[in-house]
């Protein structure tokens, strides 16, 4: 009998024995596969990562290429090429990361020639920009074909993106199968091990602790596959919402256009926050809120430069806790849990910054931190390259010494107003003016003194119009005022008013007064005294010309 029980323990031993090596092997090989599918996912991230890169080198040198056709600064080439090389090495190492995909392989079989293609055409608007200026490289990207290429491009990515992220979402859902089958597994084992603990309670002991240890090590694997996926989808959003900010600010047209989409979109990149974008104003003394979103009482829109430590350390400047005494000055009590401000560099120059503010803690993660540097380049170029632009275009259309628009820009005023009054069937009104004695003033006081009256009576004119009106400096000290949807009698009534208070200028060189500023005023109206530009222009210079005949500091109206 005793050899009868002890032969069923032992064969009950070797039994368990048995299928705890069984349920061993196949825990094994469950987690080796689950090892596998991990470093698919790994493999399959990588890929992620370097299709998204692309898209941002191809931004970096196209932006690196408008900011050197734009300014003709060297400096802006150095990020072209080293996202040209970039966008080389990276499509390399795609290839060799794809091997195994033929799908992947035929689709970069498509991309890497566009790229390349697309990199010819940056490179010959450069060269079009070095031989034959601004015009020349402009006429070139006017052209759009660059622009249609990046759109297939951006295809190509995109399809290639979708692809690995089938492929992500195939494998993760592997990999959860695979540690299910290895929990299941390792709790099989747990309870036959348990059977085992009379006979050998320190070898079973052993095994659930080494089994636990590998469900451990798989849940771990589980949840950072899970914060993979999730940070990954949230960069690929953050890259897309990024994409989109550069695109418009690219085609707003004015600072302040640019000023008014920028609180909205900003804030799409840091919900849940309180922040805004500050600018430097000319003087360098203030720094002044241009867009901002959400409301807290620690945020101050209006601060002097010294008061922020990013624009003095000239980088970033994170405040992880509120308690802190090294906050920032133009931040108010009671302060928010986190404070980051980021400067905006453009051409080697700070121009603002970037504020944001988070209520809650860690909600500044180093990730938000890194996007909030990116987006301070982004904004950064844009807004330098919409100021250069609205400089640029008033240096063509504006007088340098009075601020009024030049004569080239009246003729084609009048034209398209004179149109207009044609269409609505109104009256269009011109007033020509002239300093009386103008030649006194610089023979008295020097050229000086002509400048400061020409400069001054240009404020003033600007200051006496409608906004719907245009005032220009026509040549010398002859100035024209282009009055939409004015009758003659209007105008009388407006140039009177122009003469009286032309009188009342203080003017002074070196505290020196210069005297009284009088003025002859020709008035003429389309289409009473013409049909034509010319023809109105020439009837208002008469009307001028009897009005300094006849004795100065009058109103005449053309005959």
């Amino acid at each position: 009998m005793r050899w009868s029980i002890e032969r069923k323990i032992s064969s009950g031993f070797a039994i368990a024995l048995l299928l705890l090596s069984l349920v061993g092997g196949l825990g094994y090989w469950s987690t080796r596969q689950l090892i596998a599918a991990t470093r698919w996912v790994d493999h399959t991230h990588r890929v992620i990562e370097d299709i998204e890169s692309l898209l941002g080198h191809l931004a970096s040198a196209e932006a690196g290429q408008r900011g050197y056709i734009i300014t003709g600064n060297e400096q802006h080439l150095q990020p072209y090429y080293l996202a040209t090389t970039a966008i080389n090495d990276t499509v390399n190492d795609l290839r060799k990361l794809t091997v195994d995909n033929s799908s992947q392989q035929q689709r970069l079989q498509v991309l890497q020639p566009a790229l390349k293609q697309r990199v010819e055409l940056l490179e010959a608007a450069l060269e079009a920009r070095r031989l034959g200026g601004l015009a020349a490289a402009q006429a070139l990207i006017e052209q759009d074909v660059g622009r249609k290429l990046t759109s297939d491009i951006r295809q190509l990515v995109n399809s290639m993106l979708s692809e690995e992220r089938r492929l992500l979402a195939l494998r993760f859902q592997q990999s959860r199968h695979t540690a299910r089958n290895t929990t299941v597994m390792v709790g099989l084992g747990g309870i036959l091990t348990f059977g085992l603990v009379p006979l050998a309670s320190l070898t079973i002991n052993r095994d659930i602790t080494r089994r636990r240890q590998v469900e451990a090590k798989l849940q771990q694997s589980q949840q950072q596959l899970k914060q993979w996926v999730s940070e990954l989808e949230e960069r690929s959003s953050e890259m897309t919402q990024l994409g989109e900010l550069s695109d418009i600010l690219q085609v707003c047209f004015t600072l302040e256009e640019a000023y008014t989409v920028l609180g909205e979109l900003v804030q799409r990149l840091f919900p849940q926050t309180v922040g805004g974008v500050f600018i430097i104003n000319d003087s360098k003394t203030l720094v002044e809120a241009v867009a901002t979103w959400g409301e807290h009482p620690a945020r101050s829109d209006l601060f002097t430069p010294t008061e922020c430590w990013a624009l003095r350390r000239g980088r970033s400047y994170f405040l992880p806790d509120a308690k802190s005494r090294l906050h920032c000055h133009h931040f108010h009590s009671p302060l928010p849990n986190q404070t980051l401000c980021v400067p905006m560099m453009a051409q080697g120059e700070a121009i603002g910054t970037l504020q944001v503010m988070a209520t809650a803690p860690e909600q500044l993660s180093a990730p938000k931190q890194q996007l909030a540097t990116t987006v301070a380049e982004h904004v950064a170029i844009a807004l330098a390259n919409l100021k250069l632009r609205e400089t640029l275009k008033n240096q063509s259309i504006r007088d340098p010494l009075t601020g009024l628009f030049n004569r080239r820009y009246m003729e084609e005023s009048l034209e398209r107003e004179m149109r207009r009054a044609e269409r609505n069937q109104q009256s269009l009104s011109i007033i020509m003016l002239d300093v009386d004695h103008f030649k006194r003033f610089n023979d008295t006081f020097g050229h000086e003194a002509g400048d400061i009256v020409l400069r001054e009576l240009g404020q003033f004119l600007q200051g006496m119009i409608r906004a719907s009106d245009i005032a220009c400096r026509y040549g010398g000290e002859e100035f024209m005022l282009l009055l939409p949807e004015a009758s003659i009698e209007i105008a009388g009534q407006r140039a009177e008013q122009l003469r009286l208070g032309a009188k009342h200028l203080n003017l002074e060189l070196r505290r020196e007064p210069l005297g009284v500023v009088t003025l002859s005023l020709g008035i003429a109206c389309f289409p009473q005294h013409g049909n034509t530009a010319d023809a109105v222009i020439r009837a208002a210079d008469a009307a001028l010309y009897r009005a300094k005949a006849g004795g100065r500091d009058q109103v005449v109206i053309a005959e």
